[in-house]
Order: C-alpha cells, then sequence, then structure tokens
C-alpha cells in the first residue's frame, strides 16, 4: 500500500492535489543513459585547466607563461592580469547578514593570493591532457606573506587577509531563536545562569567536511550563437545567469544557464564559482565551446566546505 492509498476517505486527494507521481528520471540515470556536462562535446571545443597557487597568502611577482604557450596542442595561457580589467568581482552569493564585509574577490589572482589553490592563470589546449600537462610548465614567483590556520588567531586582525574591509571578520551572526510560548531574554538568562554558578565551558574542534559528489564541478561554454550560453553542473542555474550578466557585464537575454543532470551536489554546488567565469570569459574571448572539468584533487583542494 502506498502513502495516498492508506490516507482516509477523508482525506482523499482531490485532482493533482496530494496524488502520489512516478519519478521520471530513475530509468535513465541508473542504466547509464544520460549526459552529464563532461560527456558534452561540441564542434571547435577547447579545454581549460587551473594554475593554481601552493601558497596560502603570498604576493605574486611574476608569472611566466612562455614555456607553456609553446607546449605540444595549447592554443594559449591566460593570466590573472590578462583579465583584470573585465573580470570584476565574484558576487556573494548568500549574505548572511545585512552589515557583512563582503571584499573584492576577481575570479583569477592578479596581484595577491590569498588561499591555497587560487586560480592565478588558465590553460587553453585542443585536449584536457594537453591543458593539465602545460599547467606544469607556468612559472609563478611568490613572496611569503603571514598565513592564518586558526579562527582564533584571524580574529586578533594582527594579519588582516582583505585589507579594503580592515578585518579578518565579515559578518558576526547571532541566532537568537524563541518562540510565542518562550519569548524569553537570551542576555537576561545567561546572567542569570551564571549568577547561580551554572556554567559549562566547551572547547571542540571539527575537521573540515567535504561534499565529495561522484560528479565533480563541470561547465561548458559555447560563445558562438546569438545567446552565450553555460552548461554547468550547478544547483543554482538562475542564480548563477543573474549574477554572471551582472558581473561581467552581459545582458540576461544574452546569457543562457542549463543544468543538466547533477551528479550530486549537497550544497557543494550552491555557489557561483571562479572556474564558471573563467569559462565564460575565456570561451567569449577566443570564440569557441571551452570546457573545464575539475580533477578530484581540486574539488578537494578548493571545493566548498560541508556543514559540521
Amino acid at each position: 500500500m502506498t502513502a495516498v492509498e492508506d490516507r482516509p476517505a477523508t482525506d482523499a486527494p482531490r485532482g493533482e492535489v496530494g496524488a502520489s507521481r512516478r519519478r521520471k528520471e530513475d530509468q535513465r540515470l541508473i542504466t547509464g543513459r544520460t549526459r552529464w556536462t563532461d560527456n558534452m562535446t561540441l564542434p571547435g571545443m577547447l579545454h581549460l585547466a587551473m594554475v593554481r597557487s601552493p601558497m596560502a597568502h603570498a604576493t605574486i611577482t611574476s608569472v611566466d607563461v612562455e614555456a607553456a604557450r609553446s607546449a605540444p596542442g595549447v592554443v594559449t595561457v591566460i593570466a590573472g592580469s590578462d583579465l583584470a580589467d573585465e573580470q570584476g568581482t565574484l558576487p556573494n552569493v548568500w549574505t548572511i547578514t545585512p552589515e557583512q564585509k563582503t571584499p573584492t574577490h576577481p575570479s583569477m589572482a592578479v596581484d595577491t593570493v590569498r588561499f591555497a589553490g587560487e586560480i592565478v592563470a588558465c590553460v587553453v589546449a585542443r585536449s584536457a591532457a594537453a591543458a593539465r600537462d602545460a599547467v606544469e610548465l607556468v612559472d609563478v614567483d611568490y613572496d611569503d606573506l603571514p598565513v592564518l590556520l586558526d579562527t582564533r588567531e584571524a580574529l586578533k586582525d594582527e594579519t588582516v587577509i582583505h585589507p579594503e574591509i580592515g578585518t579578518n571578520e565579515s559578518a558576526h551572526l547571532v541566532m537568537d531563536f524563541q518562540t510565542e510560548s518562550s519569548p524569553g531574554d537570551v542576555d537576561a538568562v545567561i546572567e542569570a545562569a551564571r549568577a547561580d554558578g551554572i556554567v559549562f565551558e566547551r572547547e571542540y574542534e571539527q575537521q573540515r567536511l567535504i561534499p565529495a559528489f561522484m560528479e565533480p564541478r563541470s561547465m561548458v561554454c559555447d560563445p558562438t550563437g546569438e545567446q552565450t550560453v553555460l552548461w554547468s553542473a550547478t544547483q543554482i542555474p538562475h542564480i548563477l545567469r543573474v549574477l554572471l550578466a551582472l558581473s561581467l557585464g552581459i545582458s540576461e537575454s544574452k546569457l543562457r544557464v542549463i543544468a543538466p543532470d547533477v551528479g550530486g551536489g549537497f550544497g557543494g554546488k550552491l555557489q557561483v564559482t571562479p572556474e564558471e567565469f573563467i569559462t565564460v570569459l575565456v570561451a567569449r574571448r577566443i570564440g569557441k565551446p571551452c570546457k573545464y572539468t575539475e580533477t578530484r584533487s581540486e574539488s578537494l583542494m578548493v571545493g566548498h566546505h560541508g556543514r559540521a
């Protein structure tokens, strides 16, 4: 018996409302007949690979791409300085508080890297293998800057990662849950507990959690039609379209975002990523379709955190 069949007569579904629906997508997924983003191949398509900083915080003193440009199968190599005037800044998709401070965040670093794995250059090649091989030939020089490995140390602001906002604290969020039956006064309750000597102090350390979806993030951009079309393994195609258009100065009517079947997300594909911006920028600059698919190592290094 199904849940609907078990309903009492007085709660029977009327027409479409409350009626069970058989899932439509399972058959093609479990029989391997779906098409993931990385399965896509367009005529003349090029492949991208990202050059990432091994440093958590450093000044970029030079980026030498000549050896990579000469490698077999490579079409070009684009550094952050090449996109400085057109890449804009990555938007903050999920604002926590109205007072939240959001620093400028280019999709490709220009003069400073602020986390390990930040993109400093992009290799464009005729195959994914050629692009990844050429990444090793890009020579980047860095001058180390102080790094932060502990949140408590970061809050002291002795080393500020984004000087433009003057602090490492982007937002201060206090969750104050109250109900009609128990409106309460949080501060008063805490003070009363302290007065009664009922105080428990504990410090917990939580490891980093990775969503670890089966399908790594993947995207294909085709700039050759009347609309620039981006296929992306994303959980937020509509938000992605709006923010891409806004940040890149493209009319929304000239940009289409398609989310094909997505091989898992768990919140890890709920953001607008630097790679999506770069793929669109490079495809439009070169005038040919471009694909980027991250490796598992990249997913673990720069993917979004899971919930603790």
